[in-house]
């Protein structure tokens, strides 16, 4: 493409205390628990000391900024905090039982509004793409968001041979935006937990795997954007920016990385890679904001196990945004 559909200007990792204030803070977390009721009457559960996560509600917008798609994706787990049952419900525009969530159009326009006025009121006017609700039960591993590719070719497994030399209407989705910065506001979570920001950055959404061979790869139903093992750092004509092509800082990675997480975050996963910052959550009502194209990860966690958060919320409203 000669005209490039993304800024090379990138926004700064911020926190923002009080982001939304108490009253703002209260409708959105008192919309939340009314969503979180609805879906737990849908769920039967099987043992009286099951409980349920919701672990994301993913929304977006049309045209008309109405909802017109929503996915809900819950786990069902035991007194361990284990995982015994996944339920996925996805809801869209026009079939039946949409209405549950064209419920909550006035809800979720509302919180936009207030989002895209405090984002002008702190310096980073932009427009809100999609909102989701986080709760996840483990964190997720290094890699970018912003533009996606074609859905035929991001979903094919296994990788096509040609990889990555992919023609331009291969991976072109039929259209551009131009991606601002995205991040989380906390609604309910750890205020020491956060998010680890590195200064490497590419235009599309894509995985940071390369310490893994393609066929151990962390999302194994992404293998064609995932940079894993002997890979090339470039794809779709675009290559990634700032890569150091050096070993990670070991002091960083052992402040960054928890002991109980070293073995499945080994150093060699961030060789290339220079921290930018550490996003905590802080508390309630903080913001946490970053370029929508820079690699990022959790910092690990887990809800079962011995080092687990069990049944504590880690609840995150996610964004991404456009530029204006």
């Amino acid at each position: 493409m000669s005209n490039k559909f993304y800024n090379e200007e990138l926004y700064e990792s911020i926190e923002h205390p009080n982001f939304f204030d108490a009253s703002e803070l209260k409708f959105v977390v008192d919309g939340y628990n009314e969503l979180y009721n609805s879906v737990c009457s849908k769920i039967e559960l099987q043992q009286e000391d099951n409980y349920i996560r919701i672990e994301e509600a993913n929304f977006t917008r049309g045209a008309d900024s109405r909802l017109d798609w929503c996915q809900i994706v819950s786990s069902v787990r035991d007194k361990l905090h284990d995982k015994v049952q996944r339920v996925q419900m996805d809801y869209n525009k026009g079939e039946p039982g949409f209405e549950f969530v064209d419920n909550l159009n006035d809800w979720t326009s509302k919180i936009i509004l207030i989002m895209e006025k405090r984002f002008e009121e702190i310096g980073r006017p932009s427009r809100v793409l999609d909102i989701a609700f986080h709760n996840f039960s483990q964190g997720l591993r290094i890699h970018c968001d912003g533009q996606d590719i074609k859905t035929k070719l991001k979903n094919t497994v296994p990788r096509p041979e040609h990889h990555p030399n992919y023609a331009f209407n291969e991976y072109n989705p039929g259209y551009f935006s131009k991606h601002a910065h995205q991040g989380l506001i906390n609604l309910d979570a750890q205020s020491e937990r956060g998010t680890i920001i590195f200064d490497q950055w590419f235009p599309y959404s894509t995985y940071y795997d390369i310490a893994s061979d393609i066929e151990n790869i962390d999302e194994k139903k992404r293998p064609v954007i995932t940079f894993s093992k002997g890979d090339e750092f470039k794809l779709f004509e675009e290559h990634i920016r700032e890569l150091t092509g050096k070993p990670f800082n070991r002091f960083q990675w052992m402040q960054l990385i928890d002991p109980n997480w070293q073995k499945q975050m080994p150093l060699e996963k961030f060789h290339g890679l220079s921290l930018n910052k550490v996003l905590h959550f802080g508390e309630p009502g903080q913001l946490i904001s970053w370029d929508n194209k820079r690699y990022h990860m959790a910092k690990p966690f887990m809800v079962a196990g011995k080092s687990g958060i069990g049944n504590q919320n880690r609840l995150m409203l996610q964004y991404e945004s456009l530029c204006l």
